[in-house]
């Protein structure tokens, strides 16, 4: 599409000459990150500079043209959702279908395919044991580009013009209206292995569902109902698992004890119990993946979003409260109660190794929470810690976390609201001596973070309170092929100068400094440092 920029003069010329016709414009930027996709997809339906619609015996004119040339009245007849407001106006490639500057139909041209037919190969989702080095199932299935050049098209367009077709509306795999809602109870626990594939699937995430589901087991919370969803669940019988033995790796069906597949299904039915459960109080712990799009689904290329939790909480007469492993899972902080999560929205977290032994050396963010929680549980009578709140697990979780590292919880979001809205009120950096100083003035937690994360630092160490997320993302391309080591190994590789949560907890004191009157940030800090067996409303068996 770059190159075909130089015609959008040249088109915008051409239309008066063809009053009365239609014509298919392709409207894009330079940012534009679907335009070789389509490019692909209109090589191979052999559009050209025209596409020939059999239905009706004609041929249109395909014209391709900068958006920043699209006249002002144009812009007016544009649906919202692909308008110039649209938040990702820059980055997709609008189609329009236009007679006599009518705008008759338009879209992205990512409409045009049904993603519910998006889905992984049978060869990607039942792998051997052992699988040759060839075999599908070792590879990252390019799913989305093969899908979009065979499915992407001008036709669907030319159909809504003529008024053959309603416009598609986007999909989304979670409707909250399962005709099987899972059976839930007043307490529960979501264990949620969430993966699109078994490559993906690694052992870390059986491995950490078993102790994270020991450990809650262990707390004696009294009456929680576990929902586990994992892999192909119950009833299906295929390898959903990968592991590394003697450096190959390997294909088996995990000894998870799964209620529900982790599909869209799945989680429909498991959603829809959580919406339906009357003022029901739920853990939904996320353990595997996500991206900027969302988490997700077993054997699908659609993904979980914010979007579809938000109604549960909105609607539901109880309380969601997310705690999540997964890279990029703070896009998730405002769709519960409150949360507590791995990674930060815009990056990336440890965890997913393959290897027994690198699990064991693994510093992740699940590992060192529900640590926090049992632990305290565990100790003698007599000499045992107050109980840890879900605050206190996540600080404890973070500062032991890989030095590149962003975690994130529900009021880290509100933060990030607040100083987005008034960036005036962001200090450029604070010292190590001014964090120090605040953290008498601190919860326990942060108070006992701020002291760990600045050990060792000089009192006068400028700390920049902004650009920690290109900190790491500089720090994770150096780990790209550094999955199987250890955390003090992958730390040794970054060599950073202080761990990045502690800008993090700076923004935190900068934002307690101004004593700002949020009610919504006061719910999600109260929710946030609760214990778990005030939360589920239990009490100790005497």
């Amino acid at each position: 599409m770059r190159t075909l920029f130089v015609f959008a003069w040249l088109a915008l010329g051409s239309l008066a000459g063809n009053a009365g016709a239609l014509e298919v414009w392709l409207a894009s930027t330079q940012s534009c990150n679907s335009c070789d996709v389509y490019e692909r997809a209109a090589q191979a339906r052999g559009y050209g500079r025209a596409l020939r619609y059999a239905d009706g015996g004609l041929t249109i004119p395909i014209l391709t043209i900068d958006k920043g040339a699209l006249a002002s009245d144009v812009l007016a007849q544009l649906p919202a959702d692909v308008g110039p407001k649209s938040k990702y106006w820059d980055k997709t490639l609008l189609v329009l279908v236009v007679e006599a500057g009518r705008v008759l139909a338009a879209g992205n041209i990512a409409e045009s395919a049904d993603n519910n037919e998006l889905r992984h190969s049978q060869a990607v989702m039942f792998p051997p044991a052992a699988p040759a080095d060839d075999d599908p199932a070792l590879h990252d299935e390019n799913l989305y580009t093969a899908f979009f050049t065979s499915h992407w098209n001008l036709e669907y367009f030319v159909d809504i013009a003529l008024g053959k077709r309603p416009r598609r509306t986007a999909p989304s795999p979670i409707d909250l209206k399962s005709a099987k809602p899972a059976p839930l109870g007043p307490r529960n626990v979501i264990l949620w292995g969430s993966a699109g594939t078994p490559l993906a699937n690694a052992l870390f995430i059986p491995t950490r569902i078993a102790e994270i589901r020991a450990a809650l087991e262990g707390m004696s919370l009294g009456g929680l109902r576990f929902v586990t969803l994992y892999g192909h669940g119950p009833g299906v019988e295929g390898n959903d698992t990968s592991y590394s033995e003697d450096g190959r790796t390997r294909f088996k069906r995990a000894d998870v004890r799964a209620d529900y597949a982790a599909d869209a299904a799945g989680l429909n039915s498991v959603l829809t119990g959580v919406l339906r459960a009357d003022r029901a109080r739920t853990l939904l712990v996320q353990v595997g993946h996500s991206g900027p799009a969302g988490a997700p689904l077993w054997g699908h290329g659609l993904t979980l979003t914010a979007a579809d939790l938000e109604p549960i909480q909105r609607e539901s007469g109880g309380a969601l409260i997310m705690v999540s492993g997964a890279c990029n899972g703070g896009q998730f902080a405002k769709a519960v109660q409150c949360g507590f999560f791995a990674a930060h929205p815009d990056v990336r977290a440890s965890g997913c190794q393959l290897s027994p032994a690198a699990l064991e050396t693994s510093d992740d963010y699940l590992k060192y929470f529900f640590q926090a929680e049992a632990g305290r549980e565990s100790e003698p009578r007599k000499r045992r810690a107050p109980p840890a709140t879900l605050y206190d697990a996540h600080w404890y979780a973070s500062t032991r976390l890989e030095d590149h590292e962003l975690s994130y919880t529900t009021t880290d979001a509100l933060i990030d609201d607040y100083f987005a809205a008034h960036p005036d009120k962001l200090p450029e950096s604070m010292t190590v001596a001014e964090i120090r100083s605040a953290a008498p003035t601190l919860a326990r937690a942060e108070a006992d973070a701020a002291a760990a994360l600045t050990a060792g630092l000089a009192p006068e160490t400028p700390i920049p309170l902004e650009g920690y997320v290109d900190a790491n993302h500089a720090a994770d391309s150096k780990l790209a092929d550094a999955r199987e080591l250890s955390s003090e190994e992958r730390n040794r590789i970054i060599a950073l100068p202080y761990k990045l949560m502690l800008p993090m907890l700076a923004r935190r004191i900068a934002y307690a400094g101004l004593h700002v009157q949020d009610p919504d940030y006061a719910l999600a800090l109260s929710c946030e440092r609760q214990t778990l067996r005030q939360f589920f409303g239990t009490t100790r068996p005497r």
